[in-house]
């Protein structure tokens, strides 16, 4: 799907800056502490800011399913390290303990591990978004010089 995706992308027709920037933009989504709402974030930011949607939705995709453990562990290691976090104290965990109130109330207790994992994410999405424009416009320069467009004149 991702190969698919980026396809699309070499083939715009638009400025590969404008692609670059879109999907940059993407990619900052991609990785913010907003999780759960990347998607819907990145279709608003594409209408308002009236941004290419697949670049947009694209770069908000290197956070899936497979990615998202390792960058959440990423945005709270990195926030720690600069705002510090609290010992983290789990309840245990299992099927007795889920349906006790104590294991519901140590687990609300863990709010403030929230701090260290927005800072993390909010650096995390600065250098992901500054690293992609470069990458993406390279790549788009790079495809279009390669395979430049035809234009048919009728």
């Amino acid at each position: 799907m991702f190969r698919r995706a980026l396809r699309t992308l070499l083939n715009l027709d638009e400025p590969p800056e404008r692609t670059a920037l879109a999907f940059a933009i993407g990619t900052f989504i991609g990785f913010s502490p907003l999780l759960g709402l990347q998607t819907i974030l990145a279709a608003l930011v594409s209408v308002v800011w009236r941004l290419n949607k697949a670049a947009v939705l694209t770069g908000s995709l290197l956070n899936n399913p497979w990615t998202m453990a390792p960058i959440i562990a990423a945005s709270w290691a990195i926030g720690s390290l600069i705002v510090g976090s609290p010992p983290v104290e789990l309840p245990s965990a299992g099927l007795s303990a889920i349906l006790t109130a104590e294991f519901w109330r140590l687990l609300a207790a863990q709010w403030r591990q929230l701090l260290p994992f927005v800072v993390g994410s909010i650096i995390l999405s600065l250098v992901s978004a500054a690293t992609a424009y470069p990458l993406m416009l390279y790549s788009l320069r790079s495809y279009r010089q390669k395979f430049p467009r035809t234009t048919s004149q009728d």
